[in-house]
């Protein structure tokens, strides 16, 4: 079976040895949902966290500066 590379929210006893927090450490394939989907997640996947900082876009586009500068202009002009 695969291993997992995960990082270690808290400490914890896992596979006969205790896991320090911020420890990178390998597990099985089948306890990768157990101990970083619960109700309060053990650790963490250390592959995935790029991925979604990389994919996220922001909810609104940035305005441009100069569309306000040229709407006060016209409004001072009238």
């Amino acid at each position: 079976m695969a291993r997992v590379p995960l990082m270690a929210n808290e400490r914890f006893y896992y596979d006969g040895r205790n896991v320090e927090k911020d420890e990178q450490f390998d597990c099985e394939e089948k306890d990768v949902s157990l101990l970083t989907h619960s109700v309060s997640p053990r650790a963490r996947l250390l592959e995935a966290e790029p991925k979604r900082a990389a994919q996220k876009e922001p909810d609104e586009p940035a305005p441009k500066p100069a569309r306000y500068r040229r709407r006060d202009l016209e409004a001072e002009d009238s």
